[in-house]
């Protein structure tokens, strides 16, 4: 059985996001499609706009035959933390034969090279990257500046931000050596722009206000257009940044300065940033405005916030299994998977050792509290939840 693998947000799900997931099926003639998609938070360092559970009905609703989480830990990574956490994941499963990414320039033979180098990791290249991040510039500024003065059109791979997801993905699977093939897939077309991006801009120009939901009739001309008919329904809620100020100021105020450092992605000058800044009124998006510098993105800055508030450590592990949380009825990819897999697939945690997930429960447990917080609404006990389960 061939298996094509996808690796997503859907933050929220979108017409592009469809278009991939068609155009993916076309492009290696796949028996079934398997999404890994983060969960809760994901890697610009923020809270998705709506819980995992609606968003894994959103692709299993365009068609997927199931979907599986990216922790949490590689889902609020930096793109090759986040790659490398992902392609591992679907090497492991065994039954992926394909993965398809989309990307802003269809190189893939480009892409092979650039991420070949960079795995080599030359001396000239290793000094001329050392030499631009002494200079103050961010690693993503660095690593341009390097490649550029190996191979200026490889370098402009690196201006994009799929472009480089891609890179990274083609390097996790040299460095696991694995037999999963990459095909990548150009956006075009007016749907694939019309990207996540630009929906969530849309939600927020038209957010409701703290005191209650924005009125249906706004929420459906912000998605108008952009996202297939299913989905106005699966988007009830968004959920923000800032609506989980108060838990990253107490987890702040509760920890030492020099504590800090021992979270993912914070050095101690991050961290002396954070402190110097810290106040009571801040919010998480300003806090994370004013920490950022131009060595240190503010997507950068949002991740090592997140990583304290979740109390993610450098160096965390993926947990020894993987989670379940949407399938289709009438789909034999879990079937396939659960035959060859290196890693148990798991529909609960209750199924699992509590101290192995320590950090996906508590990452859900902060998102749960957030929604309940906000909206009132109570989502489903991450303990005992299943998942989705799509009748058609």
């Amino acid at each position: 059985m061939k298996i094509t693998a996808l690796i997503t947000e859907y933050n929220p799900f979108h017409n592009g996001h469809l278009y991939h997931l068609q155009k993916a099926r076309e492009l290696t003639g796949t028996d079934q499609v398997l999404v890994l998609m983060s969960g809760n938070f994901v890697q610009r360092g923020l809270p998705a706009l709506v819980d995992k559970y609606r968003r894994a009905e959103m692709a299993l609703r365009a068609g997927a035959g199931a979907v599986l989480e990216l922790p949490v830990a590689a889902a609020t990574a930096s793109a090759e933390g986040f790659a490398l956490g992902a392609v591992t994941i679907l090497h492991q499963l065994g039954a992926v034969t394909d993965l398809v990414y989309g990307c802003e320039t269809a190189d893939p033979q480009g892409i092979q090279e650039l991420a070949d180098f960079l795995v080599e990791y030359p001396a000239s290249y290793r000094q001329a990257l050392q030499a631009g991040l002494r200079r103050g510039l961010s690693f993503p500024a660095a690593r341009w500046e390097a490649v550029q003065a190996w191979r200026p059109k490889a370098a402009s791979l690196l201006q994009s931000p799929n472009n480089i997801l891609a890179v990274e993905y083609h390097k996790a699977l040299r460095r696991l050596q694995s037999p999963i093939r990459p095909h990548a897939l150009q956006r075009a077309g007016a749907g694939y722009y019309e990207s996540a991006t630009l929906l969530r801009q849309r939600l927020e120009d038209g957010a409701e206000s703290r005191a209650g939901q924005k009125p249906a009739a706004g929420r459906a001309a912000a998605l108008a257009g952009l996202v297939p008919d299913f989905l106005p329904p699966l988007l009830p809620y968004t959920i923000d940044a800032d609506d989980f100020t108060a838990p990253l100021l107490y987890r702040l105020y509760a920890l030492a300065p020099e504590e800090l450092s021992s979270f993912a992605d914070v050095t101690p000058e991050l961290a002396a940033r954070i402190t110097r800044f810290l106040s009571p009124d801040q919010t998480f998006r300003r806090l994370a405005s004013q920490v950022k510098t131009p060595a240190y993105t503010l997507t950068r800055v949002q991740r090592t916030l997140l990583h304290i508030l979740l109390d993610i450590k450098s160096g965390e592990p993926l947990p020894p299994a993987v989670r379940l949380l949407g399938l289709r009825r009438d789909t034999q990819v879990l079937a396939a998977v659960k035959q060859r897999s290196q890693i148990p697939v798991v529909a609960k945690y209750a199924d699992f050792p509590a101290e192995l997930t320590a950090a996906e429960r508590r990452a859900a447990d902060f998102y749960r509290l957030a929604v309940w917080n906000r909206r009132g609404l109570l989502l489903p006990d991450e303990y005992h939840a299943g998942p989705v389960v799509l009748s058609c």
